[in-house]
């Protein structure tokens, strides 16, 4: 297996009165990745991401500046991934392309598709003029669609956001303005699935929470849009079952460590 994936041990989780379901938590370990080098535990789909230092530790850093150059180039990077990642150019996938370009993502190497348990990751943000964004994203599917809970440090709020065909809504938004975090220190953002239920917490604080299956509501202009009603849109349907990573936005600078994926 590629990639600097270590298991960190089995932790136990308690069923009924008398049985007990082990769950192995995996924690990327960069220990071994070479700084100024595309990250080896992560496949990068779109965007720049590379090996850093900070400190002691090595990071993977979302490098938002050469998207600014880049954003309308062909996204020769994502096909040759898909291939890596799924055996197949997938059309589908090659249709959301453009779209996909705007949302930096590199997805776990290793593991079998996340469908309850916990995601959490650390992560700085360092720069950003359009955009200083960091999340984690989840329910990847081969088409290309997704879901993704970020944190926004222009906005200092987080929210779960879906892709589904080619295009990105939000499906719910955390309290504007309530997380106005010190950038030069390290946050954890963690997401918590189990079953249908999903919650967010910044700093082991809870930021935002939602039932995937829900109906939209109506939003400020109206309606709300087909694709955010899950009939219409399997991405946004319990249960979860899907590719993991990190995920940014534009011209977004960040720092990532402690990846860590506790299936249940």
């Amino acid at each position: 297996m590629r990639g600097g994936v270590r298991n960190t041990g089995l932790a136990a989780a308690l069923f009924a009165a008398a049985s007990a379901i082990a769950t192995a938590q995996t924690l990327v370990d960069l220990a071994s990745e070479r700084v100024g080098r595309p990250p080896q535990a992560f496949e990068p789909m779109v965007g720049t991401w590379v090996i850093a230092q900070d400190g002691p530790d090595k990071v993977v850093m979302v490098d938002g500046r050469p998207w600014v150059a880049s954003k309308d180039n062909p996204t020769r990077l994502l096909i040759e991934s898909a291939r890596r990642l799924y055996g197949t150019s997938n059309e589908e996938l090659m249709d959301n392309a453009k779209q996909f370009a705007y949302y930096p993502v590199a997805l776990l190497r290793s593991g079998p598709d996340f469908s309850s348990g916990r995601l959490s990751v650390k992560f700085k943000t360092i720069s950003g003029t359009s955009d200083r964004a960091s999340g984690i994203v989840f329910n990847v599917k081969p088409t290309g669609d997704w879901l993704a809970v970020r944190y926004n440090d222009t906005e200092h709020n987080v929210a779960l956001w879906e892709f589904h065909n080619g295009i990105r809504r939000m499906v719910k938004r955390g309290e504007e303005g309530a997380w106005p975090l010190d950038q030069s220190a390290w946050h954890e953002l963690a997401i918590t699935l189990k079953g249908a239920a999903l919650a967010a917490t910044v700093d082991g604080k809870p930021a935002l929470e939602y039932t995937l299956g829900s109906e939209p509501v109506p939003g400020r202009r109206g309606a709300p849009h087909a694709d955010l009603y899950p009939a219409n849109n399997p991405v946004l349907r319990p249960p979860v079952s899907g590719r993991v990573g990190l995920w940014s936005k534009t011209d977004s600078t960040s720092y990532f460590k402690d990846f860590t994926v506790t299936p249940k």
